[in-house]
């Protein structure tokens, strides 16, 4: 009888504990789907990579690596890289580097020439105009030349270059898609009647150059990641000038900066056991800065930023390293710090961010971030953790900006945070 009582209790219980799961579900109302978007990647790990940093795996041998190193380098490319004080150990780091020096030098004849459009914003002339757009057609003819030399160097050399052919072939790819894009920009400049509505045009001759000042910015950030890719696989992250590590623009770490303190802390941590998060941090709608306050001055308010957020990173948990990983982009290092902490002084910036105001000679601006946190994995490489930050990163984009997404190992996923007492403060903009 009283095993019988006991069974009928317990089976009671079950049946209880089961219409109690139901009816939760039915109550608690469904969370919103999370839109997920695929990284674009550039450039993969080299195939020996993954055993630089992870030592217990057998090393590929390096003869490939060795034999791109003994390339000849072009005459004109050592010209330049010697005028610069620039070292390179092969065909594909000196394009790189050469195609980093000159981009830099494109862009800012761009900004010379868009300050010198603004000026005219209000009383444009045609003879000032026509002169804007022959220079502008001069300067990216000349750039175009540069471009396809590089493109050449590199697909004569693809049997050469051994394990970085690929990483040349997709350099030349990046080179051949802006090529495409340039001839169209000179095809609109050449097609442009200046005899009429000169305000009008002067607009779109703004939205022009901004377009090939983006264009320049993607270029830019390919070369660095060509420079990492062949560093890292060639272990010379650590052994680099201090000038190539930080950024000139924001006194930060380059990414070529963070990748160092990266590869230098698993170096330290060889059985990969300490804590390792990181954070992507995207600037939301950065662009319509630079066309609010031209590019000039957008850079000024990306530099205000970059300070800001590195103040904004507290300093007595562990170890942190705040880094500008690309354009208007940052990555925090957060040391011996679980995903969720990380996301939690994530989220605390990104609230400050968004009381704050930025202010440029009068004009009064905010800025907001979208972030995507991810934990280091024990098996991961560079690419990895960075493709899946970037993940996370692109689906906060998707579900709305200036939010922040965490992903745990189960891919991105919205978080509910908590509203932190932030203080709401003033920034300038250093004219």
């Amino acid at each position: 009888m009283i095993f019988f009582v006991l069974f009928t209790a317990t089976l009671n219980l079950g049946f209880g504990f089961a219409a109690a799961l139901v009816v939760r579900r039915l109550t608690t109302p469904a969370p919103s789907p999370l839109v997920v978007s695929p990284p674009e990647t550039f450039l993969p790990d080299l195939d020996h990579v993954d055993s630089l940093h992870h030592p217990s795996r057998v090393q590929q041998p390096l003869s490939s690596v060795a034999k791109a190193n003994s390339e000849d380098i072009p005459g004109e490319y050592l010209a330049i890289l010697t005028a610069e004080a620039v070292e390179t150990q092969g065909l594909v780091e000196a394009a790189a580097q050469v195609l980093r020096l000159e981009v830099g030098r494109y862009r800012n004849n761009l900004i010379e020439i868009e300050n010198r459009l603004r000026d005219l914003w209000y009383q444009p002339t045609e003879e000032a105009l026509q002169e804007i757009c022959d220079e502008l057609d001069a300067l990216n003819t000349g750039w175009l030349e540069t471009q396809e030399i590089a493109a050449e160097h590199l697909n004569d050399s693809q049997s050469n270059l051994g394990a970085y052919a690929e990483v040349a072939n997709r350099l030349s790819e990046v080179l051949l898609s802006q090529t495409a894009q340039i001839e169209t920009t000179i095809s609109n400049l050449r097609n442009l009647d200046l005899s009429f509505d000169l305000d009008n045009h002067c607009r779109k001759l703004v939205l022009e150059i901004c377009r090939l000042i983006d264009l320049a910015h993607d270029l830019r950030d390919k070369m660095q990641e060509t420079l990492v890719t062949v560093l890292r696989a060639e272990r010379r992250l650590t052994d680099l000038d201090p000038s190539v590590k930080d950024d000139s623009l924001t006194g930060l770490p380059s990414r070529t900066g963070i990748e160092a303190v990266l590869f230098q802390w698993w170096r330290e941590d060889i059985r990969r056991e300490r804590l390792v998060s990181v954070a992507l941090v995207d600037i939301d709608h950065f662009r319509k800065v630079n066309e609010r306050l031209g590019t000039e001055n957008g850079d000024k308010a990306l530099a205000a930023f970059g300070r800001l957020v590195a103040e904004l990173v507290t300093r007595d948990r562990g170890y942190e390293v705040v880094s500008r990983f690309s354009g208007q982009q940052l990555l925090i290092f957060f040391g011996d710090t679980g995903p969720r902490e990380a996301t939690s002084s994530m989220e605390r910036i990104r609230q400050t961010l968004r009381q704050t105001t930025f202010v440029h000679e009068g004009d009064e601006f905010e800025l907001t971030v979208s972030a995507g946190v991810t934990e280091i994995k024990p098996n991961d490489t560079a690419s990895q953790l960075f493709s899946r930050a970037l993940t996370s990163l692109r689906a906060a984009k998707k579900n709305g900006r200036n939010i922040t997404v965490l992903d745990e190992g189960a891919g991105p996923q919205l978080i509910t945070p908590p509203d932190y007492q932030v203080r709401g403060r003033v920034v300038k903009v250093a004219d």
